[in-house]
């Protein structure tokens, strides 16, 4: 019998509500990679960073009243009303009047979400800022932008197009498609064509790390140059739906030191690879759902051994979207790779993980969905922690990943 000296003690939320508790033997835990705590003083935070911008002049430099100005908005940002509410006080000690505001928002986001966050902010903001959900189909919607080095005509909302300054509050993130979300990717091609939406869609490069180049990322890149984008404001995630840290000032250089900073507090890179992955899934600002598992089941399929079993902690009960079915009638996980890619559905990413990481591990899941739901994606339905427990009274080595939908996962290089 191992002593409780000899063992490591986890703990991991989960879902909405869940809370699951184990105790590891430290000979056989290769890594367990905790979240960083969410810190409590967000609105000010967001007002000392706005104050010393990274290599740019102070914003209240580049604002002047009567200025048309857009916020936009990406709803995977944790704490976004409190740091849209800091925004505000600043901007209106700039003399900024809250008619010349836009918030933008994607379509993309749940009608809840987008109403919550209008309900949320200053008073101000609420009665007099102009409330935009962005329609791709439209194309009343949208301005030509210029033709980019590749030859593609790009437009963007007229709401961008026509600013005279533009603000994008994003969350810095790990990304299968484009390696690094933030940086300008709330901007394109979510603010875009449905053409432009519809083209941007692919299989995540596997690989790639997420430092090496991508076509798409560098399409953002020029797009973000293409529309002048100066400033940016980019939110490093915390555990549960919390913000670690802050960043803000030009564009390039607000991204460059985010990505620092989400590999310093998301990068795990372990020595071995384990014959168990346990990986807890967290809501996020806009729910909880299958689209959160694309990056977590990469980071299993580098991180776990052939054959080994990954064991994800969740309390999704969503419906499948059109990938998840596509998977769901084939024989073996391997086979949805083909029709995936010639369908392009909304959820390509996802489901190819999926199917790849199915392929190559035993994927146990728990979740709320229904049994025979989580069999036809090739998974093992698990009905309770007790039985999580039971997985894990082996002798096989064990990584656990705590707010696994934030990390990114592989074996260090030598």
């Amino acid at each position: 019998m191992v002593s409780t000296s000899e063992s490591v003690k986890v703990k991991l939320n989960y879902g909405y509500d869940g809370e699951f508790h184990c105790e590891i033997p430290a000979e056989r835990l290769i890594c367990y990679h905790q979240a960083p705590e969410p810190r409590e003083d967000v609105l000010q935070a967001t007002q000392q960073v706005l104050n010393s911008p990274l290599e740019l002049p102070p914003l209240d430099l580049a604002v002047v009243p009567g200025d048309k100005i857009t916020i936009v908005v990406d709803h995977q940002t944790p704490a976004i009303t409190a740091i849209i509410n800091s925004l505000w006080n600043y901007l209106s000690d700039c003399g900024i009047e809250a008619g010349d505001l836009a918030i933008l928002q994607s379509q993309s986001s749940p009608p809840d979400v987008q109403q919550k966050l209008k309900e949320a902010v200053a008073a101000e903001l609420q009665e007099n800022a102009e409330w935009v959900i962005h329609d791709p189909e439209s194309k009343d919607a949208l301005g030509y932008l210029g033709t980019s080095a590749g030859g593609d005509r790009i437009y963007l909302s007229k709401y961008l197009v026509e600013a005279d300054f533009i603000l994008p509050i994003e969350l810095v993130g790990y990304d299968p498609l484009i390696g690094y979300a933030g940086g300008g990717s709330s901007i394109y091609p979510g603010f875009s064509s449905q053409e432009a939406i519809l083209k941007s869609r692919g299989q995540s490069h596997r690989e790639l790390t997420p430092t090496e180049s991508r076509p798409l990322r560098q399409l953002i890149d020029e797009v973000g140059w293409m529309l002048g984008l100066q400033y940016s404001l980019q939110v490093i995630p915390a555990a549960g739906q919390g913000v670690a840290e802050l960043v803000f000032g030009s564009s390039e250089a607000a991204f460059r030191k985010g990505k620092e900073l989400l590999d310093q507090f998301w990068k795990l890179e372990p020595g071995y690879k384990s014959e168990i992955v346990v990986i807890a899934v967290e809501s996020s600002p806009t729910g909880h759902q299958w689209n959160q598992l694309g990056s977590v089941l990469e980071t299993a399929r580098n991180l776990v051994t052939q054959d080994g079993r990954v064991v994800l902690l969740t309390q999704i009960d969503e419906q499948f979207g059109e990938g998840m079915k596509i998977l769901a009638s084939c024989h073996e996980p391997h086979d949805a790779i083909k029709p995936l890619r010639d369908k392009q559905p909304g959820d390509l990413v996802t489901a190819t993980q999926m199917s790849l990481t199915g392929d190559w591990a035993l994927i146990c899941l728990l979740s709320k969905a229904s049994s025979d739901e989580v069999e036809d994606l090739f998974m093992i339905p698990l009905e309770d922690e007790a039985e999580v427990q039971r997985l894990l009274q082996t002798d096989e080595t064990v990584a656990i990943i705590a707010s696994a939908q934030h990390t990114y996962g592989q074996l260090k290089q030598e």
